[in-house]
């Protein structure tokens, strides 16, 4: 267990906010959470707790006053013989990564197992924890499609917890971890359903066209290939320039309020032009918030430290380095603002600020 105190942050967020908190402390086994959480009663770590991945969804809104922990657990095993059939007639693989493994990384490694089940979501940053947390998604893949189950320790009971992933209440880049038992449990390791046998999800966008282009055959490594090329033409390497990624989750909203949209397109661009969206079902509708930002005008906008990155306006940038998170918080907002102002539609971050 490592335990740093007054330790700046600007490294453990992608933001690259010049933040610091109290005490940090990575833990590499769920014994030494046990310890942690039994040494805190002695007042021996600053509260409040706050856990972290990657850093790569976070918006240090200031310095944090208590402890920051950190994951260290780094494995990937496999638990099951590829050839056992699931209940589906379907090969399956069962695989355990701890929660500090780099998220790109575990697909990596699956892709090179010649694995299906991850290979949509290559690319993303930060780490297995937090992906199973976020319910992170992309190309039409949430984490959730291949989590078997969450291995926690639970703060409350001071043991460990495996949560199916019934139980984790997945929703649109949420989780119980996110709502109802925030706080309450810290994930050690998961446990993903693969499969061995091909189960491509090229549905989405022009994946499928892009695949069949790149003629590299259908394959986990072909496929992730492919994803990875999609993220790098669009999204910025937060190892260069200070970002969290997607920072606004796409809205989902009621058909009536999609006409609106549809109409203001329509009358701006013409009657064939279909704004992008996607059915979410029992009458509602979701709407890229890319799509919403551009329309009004942020693409490529900067503005002292900060701005919208001019290949994908729903990514917020440090621009310089050199951003406070008060810039940012204002830029957000006049997004939002602008955003309701046409549309009528509030758009909410993905980002989580701290």
């Amino acid at each position: 267990m490592k335990i740093e105190y007054d330790k700046d942050l600007t490294r453990q967020n992608t933001f690259g906010m010049k933040v610091s908190c109290a005490c940090y402390v990575e833990f590499d086994s769920g014994q030494d959470l046990s310890d942690i959480y039994e040494e805190s009663s002695r007042r021996k770590f600053p509260q409040p707790f706050f856990h972290i991945g990657g850093g790569s969804n976070l918006l240090f809104t200031k310095d944090f006053p208590g402890t920051v922990f950190h994951s260290a657990i780094r494995f990937i095993k496999t638990l099951s013989h590829p050839d056992r059939k699931t209940d589906s007639g379907v090969s399956g693989v069962e695989v355990e990564a701890g929660s500090g493994v780099c998220w790109d990384d575990f697909c990596s490694w699956c892709a090179d197992h010649g694995l299906w089940g991850p290979e949509n979501l290559s690319g993303i940053p930060g780490e297995v924890g937090a992906a199973a947390v976020q319910n992170i998604g992309a190309y039409g893949v949430e984490i959730k499609d291949i989590v078997k189950e969450v291995r926690c320790f639970d703060v409350v009971t001071g043991g460990m917890r495996s949560l199916s992933v019934k139980d984790c209440r997945y929703g649109y880049r949420d989780s119980v971890f996110k709502d109802s038992a925030k706080g309450r449990y810290v994930v050690v390791s998961v446990v993903f359903r693969l499969s061995s046998e091909a189960r491509p999800r090229l549905e989405y966008g022009h994946v499928r066209k892009a695949v069949e282009e790149a003629g590299g055959g259908l394959s986990p490594a072909a496929v992730r290939k492919v994803i990875l090329e999609i993220r790098n033409s669009k999204l910025p390497d937060p190892a260069v320039m200070g970002s969290a990624g997607s920072f606004f989750k796409n809205p989902v909203v009621p058909k009536s309020s999609y006409d609106i949209v549809e109409n203001y397109a329509k009358g701006k661009y013409g009657q064939e032009y279909e704004v992008p969206h996607f059915d979410a079902g029992s009458g509602f509708v979701k709407i890229p918030a890319a799509w919403l930002i551009e329309q009004c005008g942020w693409k490529g906008y900067t503005e002292g430290n900060v701005g919208v990155y001019e290949k994908q306006p729903l990514v917020i940038i440090n621009a310089t380095g050199q951003a406070t998170p008060e810039e940012i918080i204002a830029l957000e907002y006049k997004i939002i603002i602008s955003v309701q102002n046409l549309f009528g539609i509030t758009l909410q971050p993905e980002v989580e600020h701290v």
